[in-house]
């Protein structure tokens, strides 16, 4: 995945905007949902539940000052997952 990062200046500000093309991925997980895997590589806590666009990691990660792959921000991961709004991410659930 390719992430564009575009920095411009305006009034002596610097305005960063980054940006992943996410629509790949969320055909990969359409694919995956779709198949006839086995739930999915087992019942286990660690289990294949989704994939989340670095770009949104990131964001998380901000908003929740955890570090990126920690403990504490995986579990601040699996309750975003949990919000609707993040449903296309998933699998089959958690």
């Amino acid at each position: 995945m390719v992430i564009k990062t575009n920095i411009t200046e305006d009034s002596g500000k610097l305005y960063v905007k980054r940006e992943q093309d996410v629509e790949p991925l969320l055909n990969h997980i359409k694919e995956l949902h779709n198949s006839n895997l086995p739930n999915h590589f087992g019942e286990s806590r660690m289990r294949y539940v989704g994939e989340v666009p670095m770009i949104l990691a990131e964001q998380w990660s901000k908003e929740s000052g955890l570090q990126l792959g920690s403990h504490e921000f995986m579990e601040y991961v699996k309750k975003k997952l949990k919000d609707p709004n993040y449903k296309k991410l998933l699998i089959k659930g958690l």
